[in-house]
């Protein structure tokens, strides 16, 4: 039985190639973070960026530098060889991170923990008068 919409042949490969990727990249990415544990403001789409920046760039490597050829980045090795490449990647995003951090102007510890001119404290909650007062 046929669907009544169906999208032509090329563009359903094209379609089910991004997926295969995203989701490869996806576990890629995660792995890679499993290894290299820490604390950066990409979030989940920056995971799975970096998984597939790195699903790219490490089979890219294997069959250039390497020189396998005809080599299947979906497969065992291509798997060894993305999460070798977005661990690559993770680190070099993790370094420019720190780079970034080192030029950006100083933030005085005064002016971030002085309250603003306007401020002023609220008055203190009522207390019970403890231990209470001796009864007759």
């Amino acid at each position: 039985m046929d669907f009544p919409f169906r999208l032509p042949l090329l563009a359903e490969y094209w379609i089910e190639l991004v997926l295969v990727w995203l989701g490869f990249g996806t576990v890629v990415g995660l792995l890679a973070r499993v290894i290299f544990p820490g604390r950066e403001p990409s979030g989940p789409l920056g995971t799975v960026l970096i998984g597939v920046i790195g699903a790219v760039v490490g089979p890219l490597f294997m069959e250039t530098v390497c020189g396998l050829e005809e080599f299947n980045p979906i497969s065992p090795l291509g798997f060894v060889a993305a999460l070798g490449g977005a661990s690559v990647v993770l680190v070099l995003y993790r370094f420019l991170l720190l780079v970034m951090s080192d030029h950006l102007p100083p933030q005085r510890t005064e002016e971030r923990l002085a309250p603003p001119p306007e401020y002023t404290p609220p008055p203190p909650p009522y207390q019970y008068p403890w231990p209470p007062p001796p009864t007759a």
